[in-house]
């Protein structure tokens, strides 16, 4: 391999030089994709099909937020295909519709009212007004019909009390950490046969069944499901939101009179738990084994009782699920390499299989959900030109694209993504992506951006990469490959490749980076002497340990990436999490330590970009400074910038706006392509 590389770079510095002198001909006519199109696109937040499968509800929103409060809409379009139409117009945040058992009725949730805290609203599909249906202290943030259409289940946040408000007013505002936190109660109400009838004030009582003191709810889903028979829940309860709890809470079921019964504490279970239609089994996702073995099937009787892993050993990642109903099998998504999509699995036999045939591109499959019968399928679906459309199958059919979001899109010149795989030193195939430039020629070499994802237990799976965080769109236009690999550690190839980083994050996946780039300057496609570094939260402290190993690279992008284990264990909401990857750091603190990449900030040299948001409890600032005052203390040029009032995902227009200029003006600087 050296020696091949020694030959192939003979005649790079020529075909370098010749990028140079073209770029500004390449920008000039190249159809560019803006950083305010990409973060302004319409993208999908949920997709619901109606009982009979003849309609799907959606919600749209922007990528980012322009002010305070995001606006969402909520639309209708037939599955056979036609001109949306909206449901909702307001300005307000209208999401999460959820069709009545009948199709007669939406429920949805609503702020429209008061702007930030939502409310459960319903509306007639037959005409007429949407109609308040509670007054709940704090925002709602999920509903569910009962099966027999007579009842919603919904979680509700508290709210802060007044003497707590007067404080605040008063500037008496010490805070006790951890003392009294907000926690999302499970309530129920009756829903009229005709809301409509409810006077102004006078709304349906709603019965809290979850103590005070737990909080009801997974991250990122409903954290509830109706038994079959509407006379109870399964939940997902935790002492308060924190993350740290939300990795490992416990399931249990509710009956409608408030009594709660423990079926187990689960690491791992992130999405919404379902019961069977027979009301005797509940599914769930939760971890194969241990922490970090995410992202596996599990069933566990209704009553209590072992849990089982529905396809031990698969080489996939699965993501949430709906039972069919016949009860045997279940639909879910299926991660499986660099691709996403909808597919079956069956308990019994401990196999999976596609859910229907396509669509005809590879890409990422989201948000589905089932009709009654289990026959049709809705679902999100992005693709390399799309960023997310709304999609209709039917079980063993061709699927049928619904919506056009952003055909503006196609417009653009985009670089082709191409599925790659190469060796890492020990001898596993590692998988990945590479976005070529826009106007590659074979035999040319370029400079090469090493993408790395954030997770550690995330995948790049094929999608536009033209986002706040994703950049290689906007690094390919300006004539970069890109690069964006799957290594150790990622999700999409069972537990074993997750599992394989543990005690060794850094050490064990790092290699497989390094040899990708290896891979291509071999293949004639990047240019070893221009090459850059970047990544956000996990890819952010690969990229922080890479330019504590290596002075390959000339200019390195670190965004909410871990510095210091030691101090972030004792810093971040998710410190259960990381107990599961590197051992508990009061027991083990030298694992925490010989892992952290400012150990090593004697041998960094590489210019380093360092982003985050200000209040990101995930990764805390605090490593930033860590990293940051570091680099400072050898002498190697740095910039700190800090994001106000963002969490660990950007979520405002201008923040990301902002971050996507620095990015990209860091990059080409230090390559003197600026």
């Amino acid at each position: 391999m050296w020696f091949s590389v020694i030959l192939s770079t003979t005649n790079y510095r020529a075909s370098r030089a010749r990028i140079q002198e073209g770029r500004k001909i390449l920008v000039a006519e190249t159809r560019t994709l803006s950083f305010e199109q990409a973060v302004s696109a319409t993208v999908v937040a949920d997709v619901q099909i109606s009982p009979d499968g003849s309609q799907v509800a959606y919600v749209t929103t922007a990528a980012s937020k322009e002010v305070e409060l995001p606006s969402m809409a909520i639309w209708l379009v037939d599955a056979d295909g036609g001109t949306p139409r909206r449901l909702t117009t307001s300005d307000a945040a209208d999401n999460s519709p959820r069709w009545s058992p009948d199709g007669s009725r939406i429920a949805f949730l609503s702020d429209r009212k008061d702007r930030g805290k939502t409310q459960v609203y319903v509306m007639s599909l037959s005409g007429g007004e949407a109609v308040r249906l509670t007054d709940a202290k704090g925002p709602v943030t999920a509903i569910q019909w009962s099966p027999d259409g007579t009842k919603l289940g919904f979680t509700a946040m508290g709210e802060e009390e007044e003497a707590e408000k007067k404080r605040k007013e008063e500037r008496n505002d010490h805070k006790i950490i951890d003392d009294k936190p907000m926690r999302a109660g499970l309530y129920v109400i009756d829903v009229p046969a005709d809301a409509s009838t409810l006077a102004s004030g006078d709304l349906p009582e709603a019965k809290r069944l979850s103590p005070e003191d737990l909080h009801v709810g997974v991250m990122g889903g409903r954290g509830f499901d109706w038994a079959p028979d509407s006379n109870g829940f399964a939940a997902v309860v935790m002492p308060d939101p924190k993350a740290h709890y939300g990795f490992a809470p416990d399931l249990v079921t509710f009956d409608l009179n408030g009594e709660m019964k423990s079926l187990g504490n689960f690491e791992g279970l992130l999405a919404t738990p379902e019961f069977s239609p027979d009301g005797s089994t509940i599914g769930f996702m939760g971890c194969e084994d241990t922490t970090p073995s995410f992202f596996a099937l599990r069933t566990i009787p209704a009553t209590g009782g072992e849990s089982k892993v529905m396809v031990p050993g698969a080489e996939v990642s699965f993501g949430g699920l709906q039972w069919l109903p016949d009860g045997g099998q279940v639909v879910t998504t299926i991660e499986q390499g660099e691709r996403r999509t909808l597919g079956v699995v069956d308990p019994e036999e401990k196999s999976f299989k596609p859910y229907f045939d396509g669509p005809d591109t590879p890409g990422t499959t989201t948000n589905f959900s089932l009709s009654e019968d289990g026959s049709v399928a809705a679902f999100t679906h992005a693709d390399a030109t799309s960023y997310g459309d709304v999609y209709v199958a039917k079980a063993g059919g061709k699927a049928r694209k619904l919506t056009d979001l952003n055909p503006w899109l196609r417009e653009i010149d985009l670089g082709e993504i191409r599925e790659i795989s190469w060796q890492a030193p020990d001898g596993q195939t590692i998988q990945g992506l590479l976005i070529l430039p826009v106007g590659y020629e074979e035999g040319t070499r370029y400079p090469t951006l090493l993408h790395i994802h954030g997770g550690p237990c995330g995948a790049w799976t094929v999608n536009p990469f033209a986002g706040w965080h994703d950049w290689g769109q906007f690094m390919a236009q300006r004539g970069y490959a890109v690069l964006m690999p799957n290594p150790r550690g990622s999700s999409g190839r069972g537990s074993e490749f997750l599992c394989a980083i543990r005690a060794c994050y850094g050490e064990a996946d790092w290699p497989d980076l390094i040899s990708g780039i290896d891979y291509l300057i071999e293949q004639g496609i990047s240019d070893p002497d221009q090459l850059v570094v970047g990544g956000w939260s996990g890819g952010g402290f690969l990229t922080n340990w890479t330019v504590t190993h290596t002075d390959r690279f000339k200019a390195a992008v670190s965004g909410a990436g871990i510095a210091n284990w030691v101090s972030f264990q004792g810093t971040a909401d998710v410190r259960s999490v990381f107990d599961g990857y590197l051992g508990r750091v009061d027991e083990d603190p030298d694992t925490h330590w010989r892992l952290s990449p400012i150990r090593y900030i004697q041998n960094a040299t590489t210019p380093t970009l360092i982003l985050y948001g200000e209040a990101d409890d995930r990764v805390p600032p605090s490593q930033g400074f860590e990293m940051y005052e570091g680099l400072k203390s050898r002498g190697v040029e740095t910039q700190l910038v800090l994001y106000p009032r963002e969490p660990h995902g950007l979520q405002e227009r201008k923040h990301m706006l902002d971050l996507l200029e620095r990015v990209v003006n860091w990059y080409d600087r230090h390559l003197g392509r600026a």
